[in-house]
C-alpha cells in the first residue's frame, strides 16, 4: 500500500480543503449551524473524486487475488459467457 493510502484524505488532495472552505453555513434563530450550502460545481467534483477513492478501493481488494491468476481469483472464461454479454440489450 502506498504512503498516500495512510494519509487522510484532505491531505493528500487539495480538492477536499476547495471544497470546505467554500462551504457556508446556515444557522438557526439561537446560532446553531444547522446545514451546510457548498457550490453544486465544488459538489460535482466532490461526488466525482468519492466515485474515484471508491473505485481505488474495490482494485486495492481485488488486486491479491487478480495477482493470484484468473483460476484462483474465479474469472470467469470469455467463451463461457460470451452469449450472456450478446444477448443482454438491457446494457
Amino acid at each position: 500500500m502506498s504512503a498516500l493510502m495512510n494519509k487522510p484524505i484532505y491531505e493528500t488532495n487539495p480538492l477536499f480543503n476547495e471544497v470546505l472552505y467554500s462551504a457556508r453555513y446556515l444557522v438557526n434563530n439561537e446560532g446553531s449551524k444547522t446545514d451546510v450550502v457548498v457550490p453544486l460545481a465544488d459538489w460535482n467534483k466532490l461526488l466525482t473524486l468519492l466515485e474515484e477513492l471508491d473505485d481505488q478501493k474495490i482494485i486495492q481488494e481485488w488486486l491479491p487475488k487478480l495477482k493470484a491468476g484468473p483460476v484462483s481469483s474465479g474469472a470467469l472464461r470469455w467463451e463461457d459467457v460470451k452469449e450472456e454479454w450478446e444477448d443482454d440489450t438491457s446494457v
